[in-house]
């Protein structure tokens, strides 16, 4: 082979490499980059098809998952994952068009320590056996401020009844202000339920939690001079509601509060709840919605 040959064939070999490197753009994209630690960080991978035909993404046992995660601390090793058989449904991508798929990080790998995390995704694509990688992203994320403790126990008739549960509020100091959490832990089995975003908080009011005679927990927040919100979590199942509440009376004098009364029952006082449909998606940020309060509210 003349040596002009040998170089049209090289270009040629590097020209498909090229192109077979050029078939999937891929990006990751975070919502914001602080989180409180077990607060679920979301990811959004987009996926761009430049193959010039319809591609499909899907597992192999050959290659196995066609979509994988590398998480690494700053100050530190890779994050291990929760699953080693972590598998994603397959997708069809059109030629030219764009997939995007939005994926929970904490619950598949443990971010359960405070610091900064460099987070990339890989697309595996089988037919050629080419790895697409995303640029970086960078995630923190912290332990907060501890606010609020309290255990109690889960009555008789409700599921695990007899066992104990701890709640627990915490703050997190965002670049926009600062956030309330809540907290459910089964201490004694290691059951550690989803963080619960309470919503913004207003500095100036300090959150008000109470137990209801089913040791069911209710905060009362501000989330800004004008809005409150009414958070419910269940003792037993870990299910959370949220209200909005308004002032009744005009000015910081007129702010309610939720309260006890004579016969036990918990009430906001001074407020006046806000319809579904007025709710600001800041002061929501759950769809879930007090509907049915027990008996005792």
């Amino acid at each position: 082979m003349t040596l002009k040959r040998l170089f049209a064939t090289l270009l040629i070999w590097a020209a498909c490499i090229a192109g077979a490197h050029a078939q999937l753009s891929v990006t990751l994209q975070l919502p914001r980059t602080m989180y409180l630690v077990d607060e679920p960080l979301t990811a959004t991978l987009n996926i761009t098809n430049r193959a010039g035909r319809e591609i499909v993404l899907e597992d192999n046992a050959r290659d196995g998952t066609w979509c994988l995660f590398q998480i690494k601390a700053v100050r530190g090793g890779y994050v291990a994952s929760r699953r080693p058989d972590l598998t994603f449904p397959s997708i069809s991508i059109p030629a030219g068009e764009t997939v995007s798929r939005s994926v929970n990080l904490t619950e598949l790998y443990d971010l359960n320590e405070s610091g900064q995390y460099r987070i990339r995704a890989c697309v595996n694509f089988a037919p050629t056996r080419s790895q697409f990688w995303s640029e970086p992203v960078v995630a923190s994320t912290d332990s907060g401020k501890l606010l609020w403790s309290q255990t109690v126990g889960v009555p008789d008739g409700r599921p695990d009844a007899g066992a104990f549960r701890t709640f627990s509020l915490l703050t997190l100091q965002r670049q926009d202000g600062i956030y309330l959490f809540a907290k459910l832990e089964g201490k004694e089995e290691g059951i550690r339920f989803p963080t619960y975003p309470l919503g913004r908080l207003l500095g100036a009011m300090q959150p008000q939690p109470e137990f209801d005679d089913a040791n069911n927990l209710y905060v009362f927040h501000a989330t800004n001079d004008t809005s409150y919100t009414l958070s419910q979590i269940d003792v037993a199942t870990g299910k959370m509601g949220q209200a909005l509440y308004k002032s009744a009376i005009a000015g910081r004098q007129g702010r309610p509060s939720m309260r006890r009364t004579r016969n036990g029952n918990l009430t906001i006082a001074g407020g006046v709840r806000v319809a579904e449909e007025e709710i600001a998606a800041e002061s929501s940020p759950t769809k879930a919605r007090i509907t049915d309060r027990p008996a005792g509210f």
